[in-house]
């Protein structure tokens, strides 16, 4: 089976100033399909969870902004064709607003779980965010990468070259900010992803990439991880 993304739901935004968020609309997976759900959340440091129809497993959690806003990755395994509304909690630290976007992804060799090659997060307030990964990317794995920054207007950025089915939300009024997701399929081959954008506010930026179907290209150590990864 080829590798695909595609999405769960409409991105979710909020800015409720709460310790709970539920995504805004119910999305219907196939059985079988691996979710993964990128979250970000504005003036929190929770350690963060997620609680839906299936069990959900962090994958990633890190700050950026000076240490003031978080972004958290999470996946969890449809067993079944069920409508599932995942909430992401921030018990103990309400965040002032949260972005929820969650991908369906199908020809991962993770299947149950996510089996992800490797990871890089990046944070800064340059314009052009771009994280740089521990190894080149192989071209045959898929990639999905999320972008936040805080204070800017909520439609702000344009996706790497090449990569596909871009969404972005955020808010014009306090607290000002965006959040944009993206992916691909296969065909990245470098150590860089960038995005484009104008302007210096603070951002952080994420970049996943997933072994394929039968692809199985492990690679512990040096920055290079083998799943489930939780943290």
């Amino acid at each position: 089976m080829a590798l695909a993304f595609a999405e769960l739901a409409a991105i979710s935004t909020s800015t409720a100033n709460a310790e709970s968020y539920q995504a805004a609309t119910s999305g219907n997976p196939a059985a079988g399909d691996l979710l993964i759900s990128f979250v970000t959340a504005n003036a929190t440091v929770a350690l963060g969870g997620m609680t839906g129809t299936w069990t959900w497993t962090k994958i990633r959690q890190f700050t950026y902004n000076g240490g003031v806003d978080s972004m958290y990755v999470f996946y969890a395994y449809a067993s079944a064709a069920t409508a599932t509304q995942p909430t992401f909690t921030c018990t103990g630290d309400a965040a002032s607003s949260c972005e929820i976007y969650t991908f369906r992804v199908t020809g991962s060799s993770g299947i149950a779980t996510a089996d992800i090659r490797q990871w890089a997060t990046a944070t800064g307030t340059a314009a052009n965010p771009v994280v740089t990964m521990p190894k080149a990317i192989l071209t045959t794995s898929g990639c999905l990468s999320m972008v936040a920054s805080n204070g800017t207007a909520p439609t702000i950025y344009t996706a790497p070259t090449n990569w596909t089915g871009k969404v972005e939300a955020g808010t014009g009024t306090g607290p000002r900010h965006s959040t944009a997701l993206a992916s691909r399929v296969s065909g990245e081959t470098g150590t860089t992803v960038t995005w484009t954008r104008a302007g210096t506010d603070p951002w952080g930026l994420i970049v996943l990439e997933l072994n394929i179907l039968g692809g199985i290209s492990r690679q512990p150590g040096g920055g290079a991880y083998s799943s489930p990864m939780t943290y």
